[in-house]
């Protein structure tokens, strides 16, 4: 599905993010957080993959003059950027993947006032917090946290005020008709004058240079000719481990924990899991719970059907949160390892791995480029994501200066 601006604005629902992100790019009031250097004849660059690292290379591909042409598997732009809207009541929506900013992840920070978004603290400044460590549950201050954290920069951390999908709908408002979503790439020929992409639909597209920024487990569905290197064809086929990640959300009818004085947030060391409130700043009487699961503790879960996954995430949280099975409840939980178009939370090689593999992910191959999070070292955030696919911009934009003047 090709989108044109009015079409996406719709689609998204977001008017008021993209006219301010869209006024933004066409007055060039001040230069993109990529910087490229304009002035060279424009190339046809075909985007696999409307993530982050995808939407931010696009962006500034685009900024110069180049003709890109973005497709998307999903019928969203984002990747593992995803809030999720209209499953709870008076409002609420949550973070189904990226949702914090480090005060360290700078070039995040950038884009964000690049396109105007309002920014607001992450974690609550009040109430308390709580601790479960051997089973012993204890409660720690917000101003004895705060000053904990601020010793650890990146434990500063921020949040966009609207949603984290503010910051690739921007992006996409801007691009709009490049992109075209709900059409899964699924194979890519390249020779030595261009490259030929493929698609489910039976569409092709032709161009200059591809860029690839699909996760790895993803990338190895797409059929190259000639055939990447063996080095990434180990890294796709399971070579390079991806971290399981599942977030499961609970709604309760009142925020019975503040009657304690609990802000509902709370760590817990006996297990992977991290408790949050995403409801703490929001005005309305319900409240929601979120769990952060990681690793075999989200394969467990993954493993349940709703009504058990339900049943046993609320008996762990009786030790942290006494009276939460004292509710009708409604829950939603995402798994990131069974999402088709990622297959996982994010790149977690072992040093083995990092070492054999690292360094040949972001080599390009001939017109083939490749960006991820899975080629930064900021695995796992937005930073990452962004970092790689400025990265990728940058290569190709420099290797068609290079073939300029050979």
């Amino acid at each position: 599905m090709k989108l044109n601006r009015r079409k996406f604005l719709l689609l998204s629902g977001l008017t008021f993010v993209g006219t301010k992100a869209c006024t933004q790019v066409k007055s060039r009031n001040s230069r993109t957080p990529g910087g490229l250097e304009s002035g060279f004849p424009p190339q046809k660059v075909i985007v696999v993959g409307a993530g982050v690292s995808g939407l931010v290379a696009a962006y500034e591909l685009a900024a110069v003059g180049h003709k890109v042409t973005v497709l998307e598997a999903r019928d969203r732009v984002g990747g593992r950027v995803l809030t999720l809207r209209g499953d709870f009541s008076e409002g609420h929506f949550v973070e189904a993947g990226a949702a914090r900013i480090p005060s360290t992840h700078d070039l995040t920070l950038a884009y964000v006032q690049h396109f105007g978004l309002e920014l607001k603290p992450f974690y609550p400044r009040e109430g308390l917090y709580i601790r479960l460590k051997d089973g012993k549950r204890t409660l720690v201050s917000s101003d004895d946290l705060t000053k904990a954290l601020s010793q650890v920069p990146i434990f500063e951390t921020t949040k966009i005020s609207k949603g984290s999908d503010m910051l690739p709908q921007a992006f996409a408002t801007a691009l709009a008709e490049k992109i075209n979503l709900g059409d899964a790439v699924t194979r890519i020929e390249q020779t030595s004058l261009g490259v030929r992409v493929f698609c489910k639909s039976g569409l092709e597209y032709n161009g200059d240079f591809v860029l690839c920024t699909v996760p790895l487990p993803v990338l190895g569905q797409i059929d190259f000719n000639p055939p990447l290197s063996p080095l990434k064809q180990i890294a796709f086929s399971g070579g390079y481990n991806y971290r399981p990640s599942t977030r499961m959300f609970v709604e309760f009818p009142e925020r019975f924990w503040e009657t304690e004085g609990l802000n509902g947030w709370g760590f817990v060391s006996d297990r992977p899991e991290e408790l949050w409130q995403p409801t703490w700043d929001s005005p309305g009487k319900t409240g929601i719970l979120h769990s952060y699961l990681k690793g075999k503790m989200a394969l467990a879960m993954d493993a349940l059907d709703p009504d058990a996954r339900l049943a046993q995430l609320l008996q762990q949280w009786k030790q942290i949160i006494p009276g939460v099975t004292n509710y009708q409840v409604s829950s939603i939980s995402y798994s990131w390892m069974n999402d088709p178009w990622s297959k996982g939370g994010w790149a977690y090689p072992s040093k083995s791995q990092e070492e054999k593999l690292f360094n040949e992910l972001s080599r390009s191959e001939g017109r083939i480029y490749f960006a991820g999070d899975h080629t930064s070292f900021t695995r796992g955030w937005l930073q990452g994501a962004l970092e790689s696919g400025l990265r990728a911009a940058k290569q190709i934009h420099r290797g068609t200066s290079e073939r300029i003047s050979s």
